[in-house]
Order: C-alpha cells, then structure tokens, then sequence
C-alpha cells in the first residue's frame, strides 16, 4: 500500500526525472536562447510537454502535503525521525 512520504518520494523522482527530460531535449536538437526559453523547430518533442509535466508534478507534490500536514504543516518544523 502506498502512503503520502512514500508518493512524496516518487513525485521527487519523477520532477528530477523532468528535469532530464529537458537534457534530452537539448540533446535533442533543442537550443537555448539567450532569454532562457527553449526553440525546438529541429526537435522532435515540443518543450512544453516537458513544463507542463514538472509543473503538474510539482502541484501534485504540494497538494499531497497540504492533503497530509494542512496548509500550516508547509511552514512548520518536521519532527525528527524516529529509529
């Protein structure tokens, strides 16, 4: 069964795993502009797949911790882990 910490973890993963997405994306034939923003006409994958995959992620992440600790629980100290 899985519980909050441990899809907290994944969705981790899975935002790290965007963030090589956008790797290949430039491996990909992307460049970088000099405003930051990706230009892919050479590319085979648009790069707003990849923003819109790490931002929903990213809410889904934040969502799962209000969900578990309420809204004040992403401003409070964690206790420590217990042995």
């Amino acid at each position: 069964m899985i519980n909050t910490n441990m899809l907290h973890n994944i969705l981790n993963i899975l935002i790290s795993l965007s963030a090589l997405g956008v790797a290949i994306l430039l491996a990909a034939g992307c460049t970088q502009l000099a405003d930051g923003s990706l230009e892919c006409a050479q590319s085979f994958v648009a790069p707003g797949y990849t923003a819109a995959a790490i931002a929903a992620l990213s809410a889904l992440k934040i969502a799962v911790n209000i969900m578990r600790d309420g809204v004040a629980g992403l401003i409070k100290p964690q206790p420590p882990v217990g042995k």
